[in-house]
């Protein structure tokens, strides 16, 4: 049977003459669906019992104002509102779609051909249309329709925090801090800083120097054309090709300064790739790039992330066989390349292979995960293997828990260097160009 359908502009001209126009939107809405449900009738139980209840049916279904709406598109939530933030839409969740969560007792399963993780039943008449019966849930109560032991999705069953600023060195991560993991890492790392900073203002002035009654004058004027002077841009080039670059190391000897790029170059990289991938996420959530940047499976960044990965591992094993093989092959007034803290590195790095081995895997060897080469390779040793999901929680935390204890020992050993370093060397290229903000 053919259903009838009123054409947008009748519909328009009904609303606008009604009685109830003037009455305020709630009235229009009324008037709208009451219309609405003169051909979609089964739907008035339903729609009177939703949360939607108060709202005009073309809200959300705005082609249904077309003459043939028979073939309606799926309604986007986000037309109304606002999407998670990054902590929750981030990676781990760039497949599971509003509805997956947000439906009335609702089973997610994954969409054989989007691959996405989506709500699963079907509509029939008579029965409550689920859709309208979405719920607004405040906490993580919804977590557990994926995240239980057993489960099909490729979830963990362990409910794992969002990816902290610990991670943003080396993942598309985010600015949270909340996990224990973090707050005891951050915590010992800045008393570590604040040593440090004690240690580089504990010197003093020669009182010999000033009984010489000699005033030492400085000139502290600024001036804004120094900006765009010679000696600014001087400065940044010096600054790009001492600190960027490490043309001093390099000099000194090109095989450490290529054991250093294996390690440097990879981790600058894979941050500025997480840094924008964040970034993207929370102005562009829904933009094509946002989503290649985000999907674990993308050709673009499984393949990136571990070329990367690999040259890590690959620089701080030839660092570790040097210190090994040549004890005093060191450099005056450069850190010793001690072998402790990259073998701690190395064993993150492995362990994050790992943990991307078990993803693969869990998820069933998604399209495209074949990129990320090293980690479908590992995966491949967990075939048949029953129980990756429970597995998975405590790698993580394992590759967690060794970044945290990584991080918090950085200001209290030779890897201090990294902050330090790059001060040294910008106030060394500053000396240099001492009079760049100066007549």
């Amino acid at each position: 049977m053919k259903i009838f359908v009123i054409p947008a502009w009748i519909l328009a001209v009904l609303i606008v003459l009604s009685p109830e126009f003037v009455n305020g939107s709630d009235a229009v809405a009324g008037y709208t669906n009451a219309l609405c449900l003169e051909c979609h009738e089964e739907m008035a139980v339903d729609h009177a019992a939703s949360v939607h209840r108060d709202i005009s049916c073309l809200e959300c279904h705005a082609q249904a104002a077309e003459e043939d709406h028979e073939q309606v598109a799926q309604v986007d939530c986000n037309q109304c509102h606002e999407p998670h933030d990054e902590k929750m839409l981030h990676d781990a969740h760039s497949r599971v779609t509003c509805k997956a969560c947000h439906i009335k007792e609702g089973v997610p399963t994954i969409d054989p051909e989007s691959e996405r993780i989506i709500f699963s039943g079907m509509f029939r008449s008579g029965m409550a249309l689920p859709l309208h019966q979405a719920i607004q849930s405040k906490n993580n109560e919804r977590c557990g329709n994926c995240h239980f032991q057993g489960n099909v999705l490729g979830a963990s069953s362990m409910m794992l925090p969002a990816k902290s600023i610990l991670c943003m060195p080396c993942h598309v991560a985010t600015f949270s801090v909340g996990d224990k993991t973090t707050l005891v890492s951050l915590f010992i790392f800045l008393v570590g800083l604040v040593g440090l900073g004690t240690v580089w203002f504990s010197g003093s002035i020669d009182k010999k120097e000033l009984c010489k009654g000699e005033k030492i004058k400085v000139k502290t004027r600024f001036r804004s054309s120094a900006l765009f002077s010679n000696k600014f841009f001087r400065l940044l080039k010096t600054i790009f090709v001492e600190v960027f670059l490490l043309k001093r190391l390099f000099l000194q000897s090109p095989a450490r300064w290529i054991i250093h790029s294996l390690i440097f170059f990879p981790f600058f990289s894979r941050f500025g790739f997480g840094l924008v991938a964040l970034i993207l996420s929370i102005f562009l959530p829904d933009g094509s790039v946002t989503i290649a940047m985000m999907d674990k499976n993308h050709t673009m960044r499984a393949l990136f992330f571990d070329i990367t990965g690999l040259m890590i591992f690959i620089g701080l094993v030839a660092a570790i066989g040097r210190k090994r093989n040549d004890p005093g092959g060191t450099i005056a007034s450069l850190p010793e390349p001690g072998w402790g803290l990259p073998v701690m590195i190395s064993l993150i790095v492995l362990v994050g292979f790992i943990l991307e081995g078990l993803r693969i895997a869990m998820t069933g060897w998604p399209d495209g995960a074949g990129w990320a080469f090293l980690g479908y390779g590992i995966s491949m040793l967990f075939k048949g293997m029953t129980g990756l999901t429970d597995i998975y929680g405590y790698i993580w935390y394992a590759h967690a828990t060794l970044t945290g204890i990584f991080m918090a020992l950085i200001p209290f050993t030779r890897m201090a260097h990294i902050i330090t370093a790059p001060i040294v060397l910008i106030i060394n290229a500053r000396s240099r160009e001492k009079d760049y903000f100066q007549k």
